[in-house]
């Protein structure tokens, strides 16, 4: 049992349908028309969060041997209920939806899928719907337990159920998913019809879009249970009206070409290394002999630089180079010293 929705003169309808089996296919049943407004079949008797339906709904299926499931319906008024009482009753609708009845179920399920065959274009909707790619090269490496919510469908449940998935679809992604779904990009050779479709000649784009759409709209086989109509399916139309009606989302594929050409073109060019001063120069310049450096701690070289910088700073009248040189000196005989006390850091112990 499922919902679905269908457009009357601009307004939308709803219906209350099933799926079944009938010569090896699966068909669509009509149990019960909703009208444009369903919540009108669902009654509130106080102020909890408890509901029913209208026993118009549930006399209208046994008449026609269907017998009522409450969890059934539940699922397809869901959308329709207070918000508030969806809100108390959502907890413990989801547990009883993913109990361990249904757990076994969709086990089942997932073994089934392996040796289940797929329209393409149907694997190719999921696929985009759940990875986003426009390159789909790789559908048949994919897990086919992600088509599982194709099994024991009818065309007119599996395109209801489409439609409600495609809802999270943006406008910029529309044209991008009716071009991968009809395979355009099969009808060119060259990786840039699967990656950065903008840069095709796009009257040809639209004609193979066209054939695709036409080819589908003729499959017998797709429409086995609905059959096929001499204008194009009321199913196609949306898929038609995103592509002709919006442009191709921005890609990264030029970006990318750019910084892998960077990336096969760069040059590492270490830093220069900085000149080193000798020892007793460097001594010399902080007012030290190189014999007295050996004997100092990181703590006595830090005061002597400190009482050297007053004197050798650009603010106290001493040269900018000779200030520079103050503190490469500093910096090469502190080096020094630290290495000679074993310390990363801190203040060397003085010697007793």
């Amino acid at each position: 049992m499922y919902l679905a929705r269908e457009r009357i003169r601009g307004k939308i309808s709803y219906h209350i349908r099933s799926s079944v089996k009938v010569g090896g296919i699966f068909e669509s049943r009509q149990l019960f028309y909703l009208g444009e407004n369903p919540a009108q079949y669902i009654i509130y008797p106080g102020d909890g969060p408890g509901f029913y339906f209208d026993e118009e709904i549930c006399d209208s299926l046994l008449e026609q041997g269907c017998e009522p499931d409450y969890d059934e319906l539940e699922k397809v008024f869901w959308p329709f209920l207070d918000p508030e009482t969806r809100r108390v009753i959502e907890g413990f609708t989801h547990t009883a939806y993913t109990g361990g009845r249904d757990r076994l179920e969709i086990e089942k399920q997932v073994k089934r899928c392996s040796n289940e065959t797929f329209h393409i274009f149907d694997m190719r909707r999921i696929h985009y719907l759940r990875f986003g790619e426009l390159d789909q090269s790789r559908i048949y490496a994919v897990p086919r337990k992600i088509y599982r919510k194709l099994l024991d469908k009818s065309r007119d449940e599996i395109e209801q159920q489409f439609m409600e998935m495609e809802s999270v679809l943006g406008a910029e992604e529309k044209k991008n998913y009716a071009y991968v779904i009809f395979d355009v990009p099969g009808y060119f050779s060259g990786p840039i019809a699967r990656k950065f479709p903008e840069a095709l000649d796009q009257d040809r784009v639209d004609e193979c879009f066209l054939d695709a759409l036409c080819r589908l709209n003729a499959d017998t086989a797709f429409w086995a249970d609905l059959g096929i109509t001499e204008s194009l399916n009321d199913y196609l139309v949306r898929y038609a009206c995103w592509f002709f009606d919006n442009h191709f989302a921005g890609s990264r594929y030029l970006e990318d070409l750019m910084w892998q050409f960077i990336a096969r073109h760069r040059n590492y060019r270490p830093p220069p290394p900085k000149s080193s001063m000798p020892l007793d120069e460097a001594a010399s310049v902080m007012g030290l002999s190189a014999g007295t450096v050996s004997e100092m701690t990181v703590k006595g070289l830090t005061s002597q630089y400190r009482k050297m910088a007053k004197s050798q700073h650009p603010d106290s009248g001493g040269g900018h180079e000779a200030f520079i040189r103050l503190n490469r000196a500093f910096e090469q005989l502190l080096r020094k010293v630290k290495a000679k006390s074993g310390r990363s850091g801190g203040y060397a112990t003085r010697r007793g």
